[in-house]
């Protein structure tokens, strides 16, 4: 080893600094350097600090030739706003190791990938791991475990907070259970340990909510036992007997019980579909107005008013990010069928649609009240 030289006059120093001597290792703060450089902080130093000029924005640059002319990162300070900068050569990663493996890379595209080296980790079985991506979107897989767990301690709330362009639309979080709200006042869910029930407002709702609608009918309903309605006589007024015309109704719905197949049924299943027995609202509505009634009046009776109209989805070009990577899936144009529940709501030329039911629980009475 050499000693160190004070290069002001000339005069050796302490082995502060020293080079071994094949010249290929430079000490400071140590005599034995096992590294190019080595250096080694004294208790008051802390660390190593590599400073430009003041006018420059470079600490430390990185060059990976022998002659040190081949440029391929830098780690430095923006004097302007005090930002640090690790910046890589053009096109190459950023990467994070462990013990010498990989564990996390900002790609050249500014996508940040944890734990895989694969931009979409939910496109195969092999690849877990999380990739942020740069346009916005969060993509993840995991192997034999859950996804993504997310924890929200102290008190009740939001938990996942669903938004479009901006606005809330809705939320999925814990009000004493597992609570589901969209935003705007509309319905939501509720999950008791026995029960799922219906919110509006943020809150439990009775007798506000419907299951389905006008125009998004649900099919069959499995359930062991029959729907319970309320038949409390605390919540009832105007209790009467049935009227003569009434009954004279209700004879004749009990003649006008039909059987007969559904139009899309037989679309569907040709000569397979199923033969059902019930009443056609048409003639119920018609026995009313015979007597003199309006069958509207009537809650076994429903005319279900809405309007459909067609709107143009415009197509959708695929987007690719610097990598080729698809991050916008293309699209064709499309015609999709919407659905108004007012006049008012709906577009000019939206087409008005009537549909005729019956709540047989109330009819059945009804007929048995004649007989």
């Amino acid at each position: 080893m050499s000693k160190a030289r004070d290069l002001a006059d000339g005069t050796f120093d302490t082995d502060t600094l020293v080079v071994d001597a094949a010249n290929n290792r430079v000490g400071i703060g140590t005599a034995s350097p096992n590294q190019p450089l080595t250096v080694v902080t004294n208790s008051s130093a802390q660390g190593i600090n590599i400073a430009g000029r003041s006018s420059d924005d470079r600490a430390y640059m990185f060059f990976s030739d022998n002659d040190g002319t081949t440029y391929r990162g830098s780690i430095h300070t923006i004097p302007a706003d005090n930002r640090f900068n690790i910046n890589a050569y053009s096109g190459e990663n950023i990467t994070f190791s462990n013990n010498g493996s990989e564990k996390a890379r900002i790609d050249s595209s500014g996508n940040l990938l944890i734990g895989t080296t694969d931009i979409n980790p939910y496109d195969n079985t092999s690849g877990a791991g999380i990739s942020l991506r740069s346009h916005g979107a969060i993509y993840n897989a995991i192997d034999s475990g859950t996804p993504m767990v997310l924890n929200r301690m102290t008190n009740d709330g939001d938990i996942v907070q669903l938004r479009k362009d901006g606005s809330t639309v809705g939320s999925i979080g814990y009000s004493s259970n597992l609570v589901i709200d969209s935003a705007s006042g509309d319905s939501g869910l509720q999950f008791f340990s026995t029960s799922l029930r219906p919110r509006r407002n943020g809150a439990l709702a009775d007798n506000i909510i419907d299951l389905g609608g006008i125009s998004h009918r649900y099919d069959d309903v499995y359930a062991t036992n029959g729907t319970i309605q309320t038949s409390d006589r605390n919540e009832k007024q105007n209790i009467e007997e049935l009227s003569e015309a009434e009954k004279r109704v209700a004879t004749a719905a009990k003649g006008l019980i039909r059987k007969f197949r559904w139009i899309d049924a037989v679309a569907e299943k040709g000569d397979d579909a199923r033969i059902h027995v019930g009443v056609i609202a048409q003639d119920l509505q018609a026995a009313f107005e015979a007597e003199g009634l309006d069958a509207g009046r009537y809650a076994m009776f429903i005319s279900s008013t809405w309007w459909e109209a067609d709107e143009i989805i415009p197509a959708v070009a695929e987007e690719l990010d610097e990598d080729g990577n698809v991050i916008t899936e293309a699209q064709p144009e499309r015609t999709e069928k919407r659905t108004y529940d007012t006049a008012e709501e709906a577009p000019e030329g939206a087409v008005e649609r009537t549909r005729l039911g019956v709540r047989y629980p109330e009819l059945l009475a009804f007929i048995i009240g004649a007989l």
